[in-house]
């Protein structure tokens, strides 16, 4: 499928699944409010119905009628009596007036008292199968300032009760949140799948460049050697030619052998106790000559008290060898500035940090986030002026995480580049 049909495809069924699911969002949404209304009703007549029984059972010839049912919030209702409320009885009441009218779903109740002057907790009542009301935490009654007697009546599960009984539409919202759920990770896996097949098609073609390269040199090469007339001068140049050219090869083939080999944990790794200072001082000295030739300096910084790590001597040097070759490769021409390769060692916590910066060319933000991946390359466009496979980077954080550690970078496009190893001590 090509780039311009997919997009076509995933615009529209995004725009279909969106479609659908507005849709389906406003119908759930009138649903409820038409339920909700009907809860409300029947919560009213419940109570009603409970308030004036409560009356009626105190028969006190000086009570007042009792005053309409008021809403306080979207699950707490109050009922005005002006009249002593026995707690028990009115727990008594509001069993039966709820159960008649239908309204099957957990409550906790509370009667405000006039001479104290506070809203008493009068309890969590059961409704539903398989509840426990010991569990249940008490609701804080707020207080309706400026009334006589009167109690309020709270519940819990009010929203999940009213979707529940919304019945087939909520299952099928579900369900449709469901297929949405799993079309998103399918578009994911796509785009996943065509990332990687566009990166390893890039490498195919970076592999067959590099590879393409030294053999055309090399049977160049060979065929001059066989000519008969050639002067001994001329046959060591082309021996020597001939061995550099090897020797690229090999370096290619072990890059792309020892990335297929990669341990992906601790168990692969031949761990001894490593002095990074060490280590960093002679692989420093192999870099010395090539940043020197390019005008520019080599320095370490030191600076961590404990440098001493175990780890696996070969692979952390090749770490830092990636990191330092990676370097070089972006530096920024010699007329333009003296090229700058710095290691620096700290200790942080119970870890070493040991960082590689340089005053190279720097990455793009939008590149950073991708570094690590295999395969990647930062694009040059065209032009193929930097050698490799995408290999390298990968290298460093699967060998740097399988150690137990982390590879950060921090960069800034003209101003250089600086990748932060952190290994526990």
């Amino acid at each position: 499928m090509s780039s311009r049909t997919l997009r076509i495809f995933t615009v529209l069924s995004v725009m279909l699944l969106l479609g659908m699911g507005a849709m389906q969002w406003a119908w759930l949404r009138q649903a409820y409010r038409l339920e909700d209304r009907d809860f409300d009703q029947r919560v009213r007549s419940a109570l009603r119905a409970a308030g004036q029984r409560l009356i009626e059972f105190n028969a006190n010839p000086n009570r007042l009628t009792l005053q309409p049912v008021e809403r306080v919030a979207a699950n707490y209702y109050t009922v005005l009596i002006n009249d002593v409320i026995n707690p028990a009885v009115l727990e008594a009441f509001l069993r039966q007036e709820f159960d008649r009218h239908d309204v099957r779903t957990n409550f906790e109740y509370g009667v405000y008292d006039c001479v104290k002057n506070r809203v008493q907790y009068g309890g969590f009542v059961c409704a539903t199968p398989n509840c426990d009301s010991s569990t249940a935490v008490r609701y804080r009654f707020p207080q309706a300032g400026g009334q006589n007697y009167y109690f309020g009546v709270y519940f819990p599960e009010k929203r999940g009760y009213v979707l529940g009984q919304l019945g087939s539409l909520t299952l099928s919202t579900a369900v449709l949140g469901v297929v949405v759920l799993f079309f998103a990770y399918a578009l994911w896996v796509i785009f996943r799948q065509k990332r990687l097949a566009e990166l390893q098609a890039d490498f195919v073609n970076t592999l067959s460049h590099e590879f393409k390269t030294p053999i055309s040199t090399l049977l160049i090469t060979g065929e001059a050697l066989a000519k008969p007339d050639q002067s001994p001068e001329k046959r060591q140049t082309y021996a020597a030619l001939l061995r550099s050219e090897i020797h690229r090869l090999k370096t290619h083939v072990d890059t792309v052998l020892q990335t297929a080999r990669l341990p992906r944990s601790s168990e692969g790794l031949k761990r001894e106790l490593v002095d990074v200072h060490g280590l960093l001082g002679e692989l420093a000295e192999s870099f010395r000559a090539e940043v020197e030739a390019r005008g520019g300096t080599l320095t370490l910084n030191f600076n961590a008290v404990q440098p001493v790590v175990s780890a696996d001597r070969m692979h952390l040097t090749n770490v830092f060898r990636n990191l330092a070759d990676n370097a070089l490769k972006y530096t920024v021409p010699a007329e333009e500035r003296s090229a700058q390769l710095i290691f620096s060692t700290e200790n942080h916590r119970n870890a070493l940090l040991v960082r590689v910066k340089d005053n190279g060319i720097g990455i793009a933000e939008k590149h950073r986030k991708r570094l690590f991946d295999k395969f990647y390359r930062v694009p040059t466009g065209d032009v193929h002026d930097v050698k490799g496979f995408g290999l390298g980077l990968y290298y460093v954080k699967t060998l740097v995480e399988a150690h137990g550690g982390r590879v950060r970078v921090e960069s800034e496009v003209g101003n250089g580049s600086t990748f932060e190893v952190k290994l526990p001590i």
